[in-house]
């Protein structure tokens, strides 16, 4: 599946802007940029300067707004289609804050959405035995891994994430094998960070947000 943002009907010169629930805030210059699931993706730029709005843009939490469009294999999408297929990898402040890990992998599973077993999810995802039974919210190196877990589980075809410094992905060992393992069942996975001094052994490629100049 092809994600294209066209920024083409956009009749403002004023940038996007939204302030998360998470306390964080992010600007972005409307951009022409076309994603592909299958493929995962560093998005590169300072803090507030385009990388999380363009992250929570493709997982269907900003509103399209001013003509810009989206478009999922040349159809239409609006934030609602999008935000279906969609899951933060940052549960912290998402409404499945409290999913209990163990009991909501199994309920997923349940679906047959995926064909793995529950054992077979633990291992690809390193979750530990004794975080089985945590709410999401109580975990915190294994929260991603365990948040993650749960969301492919559902069926989500998109991954994205909050802003993190670089070095947050320089302690995380296990994340490219997740990474690779999602992408290898045409998932699409959204990190932005603030340089690339790490994220390049997580993704498939690194995309630069640049802001333009007010002028232009």
């Amino acid at each position: 599946m092809k994600i294209r943002i066209d920024s083409s009907k956009c009749n403002s010169i004023i940038q996007g802007y939204s302030r998360f629930s998470n306390g964080m805030e992010d600007y972005w210059y409307y951009s022409d940029y076309t994603f592909e699931t299958g493929k995962a993706y560093g998005l590169i730029s300072e803090y507030m300067q385009g990388c999380m709005y363009l992250s929570y843009l493709i997982g269907g939490k900003i509103a399209l707004e001013d003509g810009l469009e989206i478009y999922m294999d040349e159809q239409k999408a609006n934030a609602e289609r999008l935000n279906d297929i969609s899951w933060n990898i940052e549960p912290y402040y998402e409404k499945y804050r409290n999913l209990i890990v163990r009991k909501s992998i199994e309920k997923a599973l349940k679906k047959e959405i995926v064909s793995e077993t529950f054992e077979q999810i633990a291992k690809v995802f390193t979750l530990t035995e004794p975080r089985y039974d945590r709410k999401l919210s109580q975990l915190s190196g294994e929260r991603w891994r365990a948040s993650t877990a749960i969301g492919y589980t559902l069926g989500k075809r998109i991954f994205y994430s909050p802003y993190k410094p670089s070095n947050h992905y320089a302690k995380m060992n296990q994340l490219p094998e997740i990474i690779k393992y999602l992408t290898d069942h045409d998932c699409l996975v959204l990190l932005p960070v603030g340089s690339d001094e790490y994220i390049p052994k997580c993704v498939d490629e690194c995309i630069y947000i640049c802001q333009k100049n007010k002028s232009q």
